[in-house]
């Protein structure tokens, strides 16, 4: 329970969506790529010449970007002038009581003399809500809660019901709750202000001393650190300034107590420190400056999700000027990527509910689908049916005549619309995967007497070596089987039950960088070689292969052909399984 404020701090620590709006007014000098991609990096540079004036009348082509020492191509130059957005953190647990005044009197003036009308601000205390964060321009609501901030450095009394409930008051462990405290609450104004899509925004800290976390296994384990902050800040071009109220002697008097990573905060991200009450009004001023006219320099990255830094210089090629930017920025990982485009349509409409029918097979038909390959990478599928058995006797037994079908292909486009008649087929390419098929089964006067509805995995034959599936033919002489040979576009049979006096013409496509290796075995009931089959090449279509099966032979069972094509790189097989009766 101890930990309630951190875990309400720890729903805000996440990746910042992809900016949704513009930076504001704009000037674009040049363009030669598309600014904005999901591999597009926006770096921020402020350009001044000596007297520290904005210079605004840059060429594109004075300035260079090197990533990690590597130049980069430039795909897009824009000169900014927008409204200021200051976010402003009071951390009171790291100030001073003795320098409350000093705070309240600077930033009071800050709000009355130095931001002009349409600048937006939001400020915010320890224990403040971080659900809610929205900037303003009501400066009376600003001051307010500058006349409610009060340092409590060194005070461990709880001023609340919620402080006395949930917050220690032993020193040590108090401290590392108000270190998180600090960090937690700067993540979500970093990541509040990221989401506004702005292009730079400003964070104003003010605190004494941000002691590190000292973390122990199983305590705060996932929050926001300073690391995370800065990774954050200098994706989205947010820079942190910190304002130390203390003056020189109480400076020196208390010097830091471990890493000052304040100042390594403002330092990694474009910031500055600004130090005692004497340098309070000149730094909030620069501050609003580095706002108010920079350029966003936009590049591709090839590098952009590896999830690790990247140092940036940034150079302009004109003599007296001075460029400063941020020093680098953290690359997301695909993941944060994912969570972050979760986030961003989070609120979303979700898509329209596609109902589907529920799957069913019929017993009525007996469907058969084989597959080959097609063209431009997909699958060519062949459909054939038959009227299943009826049981002798049944009065009540309806004879399909028609399929009336729909097939859905795995990127949800249709692959074939129409009827099949018995003895026909339907053939039609669909891309590897799920594909459904939707069936309606008519009698001779068209009424519908039942449904088929169901999944069909495709498969993907593009292998080194691969073999389509085995379509069966039936035969009763050797006529027949010629005559078989000289169609153009026999259709295969989906029954697998033969009789005696019959034979088989087992046709299978067979692929392969040259000509693979084919061998086929009839196998008994007993899953035992009976013996070799002849695999013919010869047919009219190079890639298919034909095996034929007088049936004469074999006693009533269940047998197979088991088929089976090799190059020197691998091998695959195929069955056939079919019953002979009498």
């Amino acid at each position: 329970m101890r930990l309630a404020l951190i875990g309400l701090v720890l729903a805000l620590a996440q990746t910042p969506a992809p900016p949704t709006t513009s930076p504001g007014p704009t000037r674009t000098l040049g363009t030669t790529g598309t600014p904005g991609t999901s591999d597009s990096v926006r770096i921020d540079a402020i350009v001044t010449d000596a007297r520290g004036r904005s210079v605004e009348n840059l060429k594109p082509g004075e300035f260079e970007l090197r990533e990690d020492g590597t130049v980069q191509a430039i795909t897009g130059v824009q000169l900014v002038h927008a409204p200021r957005l200051v976010a402003i953190y009071l951390d009171e647990y790291y100030v001073s009581p003795s320098n409350t005044a000093i705070v309240k009197a600077a930033l009071h003036r800050f709000v009355d003399d130095d931001l002009l009308a349409d600048d937006k601000a939001v400020i915010l205390r320890p224990l403040d809500s971080l659900l809610t964060i929205t900037l303003t321009q009501d400066r009376a609501a600003l001051h307010k809660v500058i006349d409610a901030f009060e340092g409590r450095r060194g005070d461990y009394q709880p001023r609340t019901e919620f402080e006395r409930r949930y917050l220690v008051t032993d020193r040590g462990r108090a401290d590392q709750q108000r270190a998180q405290s600090t960090w937690s609450t700067l993540n979500a104004l970093t990541l509040h202000l990221a989401n506004l899509g702005v292009g730079r925004a400003s964070i104003l800290l003010v605190s004494e001393q941000a002691d590190p976390v000292v973390r122990r296994r199983g305590m705060f384990e996932g929050l926001p650190t300073s690391t995370s902050v800065t990774r954050t800040a200098n994706r989205s071009n947010v820079s942190i300034y910190v304002f130390d109220p203390r003056d020189a002697a109480q400076r020196a008097a208390s010097p830091d107590e471990g890493p000052n990573l304040l100042r390594v905060l403002a330092d990694d991200t474009d910031g500055t420190i600004i130090s005692g009450p004497d340098s309070v009004d000149a730094g909030l001023r620069r501050m609003l400056a580095d706002a108010s006219s920079y350029y966003l320099l936009s590049y591709r990255s090839e590098r952009f999700r590896d999830g690790i830094f990247h140092a940036i210089t940034v150079i302009v090629r004109r003599p007296g000027v001075n460029v400063r930017s941020r020093n680098g920025y953290w690359a997301p990982t695909p993941d944060e990527i994912q969570r972050a485009n979760m986030i961003a349509h989070a609120n979303d409409p979700p898509p329209p509910l596609k109902l589907q029918p529920a799957r069913h097979v019929s017993t009525m038909i007996r469907p058969w689908f084989g597959m080959a390959r097609g063209d431009n990478g997909r699958t060519r599928v062949t459909f054939v049916w038959e009227p299943a058995a009826i049981v002798p006797g049944d009065r009540k037994a309806k004879t399909p005549v028609r399929v009336v079908m729909k097939a859905t292909g795995s990127d949800g486009t249709t692959a074939f619309e129409g009827t099949v008649r018995e003895r026909a087929s339907a053939v039609f390419d669909v891309p590897p995967g799920r594909t459904t098929f939707m069936m309606t089964i008519e009698d001779a006067a068209a009424n519908a007497i039942d449904s088929d509805v169901r999944d069909v995995i495709i498969r993907d034959l593009k292998g080194a070596v691969a073999l389509g599936t085995p379509e069966v033919f039936r035969a009763r002489t050797a006529r027949d089987v010629r005559e078989l040979a000289d169609e153009a576009t026999p259709v295969p049979v989906s029954a697998r039950e033969f009789s005696r006096a019959e034979r088989l013409v087992i046709r299978v496509p067979a692929y392969g960088a040259s000509t693979p290796a084919m061998t086929a075995t009839l196998m008994s009931p007993a899953k035992q070689a009976i013996r070799q089959l002849t695999v013919d090449r010869s047919t009219s279509a190079s890639s298919v292969a034909q095996i034929e099966l007088p049936l004469a032979a074999l006693p009533p069972g269940q047998y197979s052909v088991e088929i089976s094509a090799r190059l020197a790189g691998g091998g695959v097989q195929e069955s056939v399984k079919f019953r002979v009766t009498d």
